[in-house]
């Protein structure tokens, strides 16, 4: 039997999955995902020549509301550790509108 935490892991995965589907851009559930070393992320997106995401969730938002805060109402938060390239944030409307003008010019 799986645990509660891979069963949740698995269904947000697949709401991701379908909310790409929604917008007609296909995506799919990358199965045993971070089980396989070839296979480390959660969901692959057939955009831009192919994008993998990695999903995380949490019941109360719990380690999200920092990074929550520091958005605020901006479009986008941008996260900078040194020595390394940004990081990008931003909210799913944002997201789907970008997406969609994306796959006009593909």
């Amino acid at each position: 039997m799986t645990s509660s935490a891979k069963r949740k892991g698995t269904r947000v995965e697949n709401k991701i999955v379908k909310m790409f589907q929604a917008m007609d851009i296909n995506a799919r559930r990358q199965p045993l995902s971070g089980a396989i070393r070839d296979f480390p992320h959660d969901v692959t997106v057939d955009l831009i020549g192919g994008l993998v995401c990695e999903v995380k969730a949490r019941k109360n938002g719990g380690g999200f509301a920092t990074i929550k805060k520091w958005k605020g109402s901006a479009d986008l938060l941008i996260l900078v550790e040194d020595y390394d390239q940004p990081g990008v944030y931003m909210d799913w409307a944002l997201w789907k509108e970008i997406a969609m003008r994306l796959k006009e010019h593909e």
